[in-house]
């Protein structure tokens, strides 16, 4: 019978990619919104995922990085392949849910891939 320590499990790093226009779009926010963003998503890579409150799941197939400073912000993501994960989109919240129109938004791209 073999034995596995969970220690010694290592998670798998994964490759995050950041789609064009959702690097139009982080380049928008302030500069701190966005090292912000660049923190999390080298956790996202590191460890391969992102706990709440930074992330929530929101669909079956994305995810959405949460920032809340001067402001709500998010970043709508998915897992690809083994392991990469791309960011699909960026933007300022204003309205208690996630608007569809960026749901959706994210969604088209995420066809690209």
């Amino acid at each position: 019978m073999w034995r596995i320590c969970h220690n010694m499990i290592k998670r798998m790093k994964k490759i995050v990619a950041i789609d064009s226009l959702a690097t139009k779009e982080l380049v928008s926010f302030p500069t701190e919104i966005r090292a912000r963003f660049n923190d999390l998503f080298e956790i996202l890579g590191n460890e391969g995922k992102l706990e709440m409150p930074f992330a929530k799941k929101i669909d079956d197939k994305v995810f959405e990085i949460r920032i809340k400073d001067k402001g709500q912000w998010r970043a709508i993501y998915a897992y690809i392949l083994k392991k990469q994960i791309i960011i699909l989109s960026a933007f300022r919240k204003k309205t208690q849910k996630t608007p569809k129109k960026e749901l959706t938004k994210a969604l088209k791209r995420l066809k690209k891939y």
